[in-house]
């Protein structure tokens, strides 16, 4: 029997680019990855200052499934939502949970090509002393697409983290740990992802060091 293919995260440092290696010679993703973890490649990207979950499997089919909307095996590719991606941003300043910049953020904003993003939706968690943490969930990965909308509304940002990728989330993983993902996890990515696809077999990782 062929062996399954496998899945896991990670909680993403700042500062570590999403790639095997780098020209530059700086820190990548797979400077955290445990040796005895398989070497999987990683779904999607965030980048170097952004921390938080990292999905990384060898089921290219699924992968395609979360990053391209319009990969779902489907005839009707919109009859099922599209995967959200949430992250918590810390912005400088305590700001009013009405100001209406913040409301700003969630319009579509438009990229080279005529591309316009579908709404962001935007909650505000919590404030800080000099600061403001707020939800950002959107449905695309476009190329700083949260950190733009920051931008647009005049927010610095202090932090950046995804908290959240479909229905699997960070919770309590620390900083630059992985965690294999649990069965139930599998399949709800599947439902979420790729609804009529059949499921490839799964192979276990081992979570504690060997030996």
């Amino acid at each position: 029997m062929l062996p399954g293919v496998q899945y896991f995260v990670l909680n993403k440092p700042p500062k570590t680019i999403c790639a095997r290696r780098d020209f530059a010679d700086r820190p990548t993703v797979y400077d955290h990855i445990p040796f005895w973890y398989p070497d999987l490649p990683h779904v999607g990207r965030l980048d170097w200052a952004t921390e938080g979950l990292l999905l990384f499997t060898d089921d290219g089919r699924l992968a395609q499934g979360l990053l391209n909307p319009g990969f779902k095996g489907l005839a009707d590719p919109d009859s099922i939502p599209p995967i959200e991606k949430v992250y918590r941003v810390k912005v400088r300043d305590r700001l009013d949970p009405l100001d209406p910049r913040i409301a700003l953020m969630e319009r579509p904003l438009s990229y080279p090509g005529g591309i316009l993003t579908r709404p962001a939706t935007i909650s505000f968690i919590a404030l800080r002393t000099r600061a403001t943490w707020l939800e950002v969930t959107i449905t695309e990965g476009r190329h700083h697409q949260v950190r733009h909308l920051c931008a647009r509304s005049g927010f610095p940002v202090l932090k950046l983290r995804r908290i959240r990728l479909g229905p699997i989330e960070l919770g309590d993983l620390k900083l630059r740990w992985c965690r294999p993902l649990q069965e139930p996890e599998i399949a709800a990515l599947y439902a979420a992802a790729l609804p009529e696809d059949p499921r490839p077999p799964a192979q276990d990782i081992a979570e504690a060091r060997p030996g």
